[in-house]
């Protein structure tokens, strides 16, 4: 069954195109990686299914129920991005009334809040008020809020923001475990490495649009096999050495992201042989020239900069 389904979802504001028609499919019991630059549509996709916005085209479905609807949103848990909490509520009774309101007993909110503390590492500070927790404890609680009413769905906007790499690493076990409960989940995270760990599918959008979605393996394995010829490049003066690069009949595409330079080449003995006279010639000086991997974050970039490249010349 599909935990999420969207069909040519649109919404507009104004002028702004936030979502331009993007198709969804999350199968239940998996975890779906939201992933997209700043301003791609990630968190607009997220108030869409939550029922916060009303898409200006198209459906959102949740376990076959439209989005906003009692029956969807009574199986989601979710982890906004920013969460805001009254500073003098204690931990544990901010736990209960989100059981309260999941309409659950007395007897399994005060087991099930107790259990959740202990499970985000929050074990000990039941009783202590918000306001006196850390960033990253608050983002604890957070996690265990929106899985404290048993949801079948649970959407995490930024779930490891505000934690040291040490509580990353516990949340990503945590959201694994989700996961193997049979829940669905479906994250959004600028932290590609993070995705990488924990999901079996991704979403790749820009600018409102699905650029590529699937099984994370089979994308990597379709990248990979059509990048075998994609090399990176890091140098001091990226603007000097790029126009040369260009110019080279065996390199096919070149894109820059940050202090990275990508390479797509036919021939790559001969670009091996001829960038050291191109880096003499440019007085550039070489940071490291490597094949691109086979990470996520690496296949995104790719991603990113053949979709600007084909933006500019359109």
């Amino acid at each position: 069954m599909l935990a999420i389904e969207t069909q040519n979802l649109k919404k507009v504001f104004g002028n702004f195109h936030a979502l331009r028609g993007i198709n969804i499919e999350v199968q239940e019991g998996t975890c779906y990686g939201l992933l997209g630059p700043n301003g791609a549509g990630k968190t607009t996709t997220i108030k869409l299914l939550l029922g916060l916005l009303s898409p200006t085209e198209g459906e959102a479905k949740v376990f076959g129920y439209k989005a906003g609807s009692f029956q969807a949103r009574q199986r989601i848990g979710y982890l906004p991005e920013r969460v805001g909490y009254y500073a003098h509520v204690k931990a544990i009774d901010f736990l209960r009334y989100i059981g309260i309101l999941s309409n659950m007993s007395s007897a399994d909110i005060d087991e099930r809040a107790e259990e959740l503390l202990e499970w985000v590492g929050l074990g000990g500070w039941g009783e202590a008020p918000i306001g006196n927790l850390s960033a990253g404890m608050k983002q604890r609680l957070g996690l265990a809020e929106a899985v404290m009413g048993d949801p079948k769905l649970v959407i995490l906007d930024e779930p490891t923001s505000n934690l040291d790499p040490i509580g990353r690493s516990e949340i990503l076990e945590r959201i694994k475990e989700i996961t193997k409960e049979g829940r669905t989940v479906f994250i959004s995270s600028h932290v590609l490495p993070e995705i990488e760990v924990v999901s079996d599918y991704v979403g790749i959008i820009h600018m409102g649009e699905m650029i590529v979605q699937g099984k994370l393996k089979d994308i990597k394995k379709a990248e990979l096999k059509r990048g075998k010829h994609d090399y990176e490049l890091i140098v001091d003066k990226p603007e000097a050495i790029i126009p040369e690069l260009q110019k080279s009949p065996f390199v096919t595409n070149v894109t820059r992201s940050d202090d990275r330079i990508l390479i797509k080449a036919t021939d790559t003995d001969q670009l091996g042989q001829n960038l050291p006279k191109i880096l003499v010639d440019t007085k550039v000086q070489l940071v490291k020239f490597a094949p691109l991997g086979e990470s996520l974050q690496d296949i995104f970039l790719q991603i990113m900069g053949e979709t600007k490249n084909v933006q500019k010349k359109s």
